[in-house]
C-alpha cells in the first residue's frame, strides 16, 4: 500500500548548511551514531489503546512518528547518491511477526497526522506481511524517509546497541521499544547519526514523545 503523496526532499547545500561543521567532524568516524535509552511513561497511551480497541504498539508507533516529524534534524538522510537531503515526511519501518513462517517481515507504514487513519492503514498493511518476502519492501526502498521502530515487548533493557550498515552510519534513525513495567513505563532507545542531530535534539524528541503519548487518551 502506497501513500498518495510521495515525500518531498530538499537537497542540502553543504556550503550554507548550518550543520556543516558538525557533519564534517563526524562523517569519517568509525561509528558516527549517537544513541540514548530513556524510560517513558506510557500509562495514558496504554489506556488509550484499551479504550479505542487498537494495539498498544500502534499507539506508541504513532506517537514516535508524530514526534520525529516535528524535528527537522531527525528528517536528514543520505540519498542513494550519497547526498544529504531533508524529507518533509518520515514514515515508519517496522518488523512485523509472521507466525506461520516463524519470521518477521519489514513493512513500511505511512505517517498521517490523523491517528484513526494511521491505525486503519496500518492494519491493512500488517495483513500483507505474510504474503511478502521478509526484506522485500526494505530492499526495494528508493527513499530513506523512514525511522525503524522495533519492539522487544519481553525485554526490559537499560541500554541498547544497534547494528550499523557501514562506516558512514545508518541510512535512517533506529528506535527500539522494550517491555512495559508494572509502573507503566518502558525503555525506548533512539539512535541517530551524530552529524545530523545532537543531544539537544534527542532530548526534544523525548519531550515531544511524552506529550504525544499523553495526548492519545484524549484524541
Amino acid at each position: 500500500m502506497k501513500q498518495d503523496k510521495k515525500p518531498e526532499k530538499q537537497l542540502i547545500d553543504l556550503t550554507t548548511w548550518s550543520r556543516r561543521d558538525n557533519f564534517e567532524f563526524f562523517r569519517d568516524f568509525y561509528n558516527p551514531n549517537l544513541g540514548v535509552t530513556v524510560r517513558v511513561d506510557v500509562r495514558h497511551a496504554y489506556a488509550a489503546a484499551k479504550a479505542k480497541g487498537v494495539s498498544f504498539f500502534m499507539c506508541y508507533f504513532y506517537a514516535i512518528l508524530s514526534a520525529v516529524n516535528e524535528i527537522r534534524e531527525f528528517r536528514y538522510r543520505f540519498d542513494r547518491e550519497g547526498n544529504i537531503v531533508c524529507y518533509d515526511r518520515i514514515d515508519g519501518l517496522a518488523p512485523i511477526r509472521v507466525e506461520e513462517k516463524d519470521n518477521f517481515a519489514e513493512m513500511v507504514f505511512p505517517y498521517t497526522e490523523d491517528f484513526d487513519t494511521f491505525c486503519k492503514t496500518a492494519q491493512q498493511i500488517k495483513a500483507l506481511a505474510a504474503s511478502i518476502d521478509p526484506y522485500e519492501l526494505a530492499d526495494a526502498m528508493t527513499d530513506y524517509n523512514v525511522i525503524l521502530v522495533s519492539a522487544l515487548p519481553k525485554l526490559d533493557f537499560s541500554s541498547f546497541c544497534n547494528t550499523q550498515r557501514d562506516r558512514c552510519g545508518n541510512d535512517y534513525p533506529l528506535c527500539v521499544v522494550g517491555k512495559m513495567g508494572e509502573d507503566k513505563t518502558m525503555p525506548i532507545s533512539i539512535t541517530v547519526h551524530h552529524g545530523f542531530a545532537d543531544g539537544e535534539h534527542i532530548a526534544r524528541f523525548f519531550e515531544l514523545l511524552q506529550e504525544k503519548l499523553n495526548q492519545l487518551y484524549s484524541a
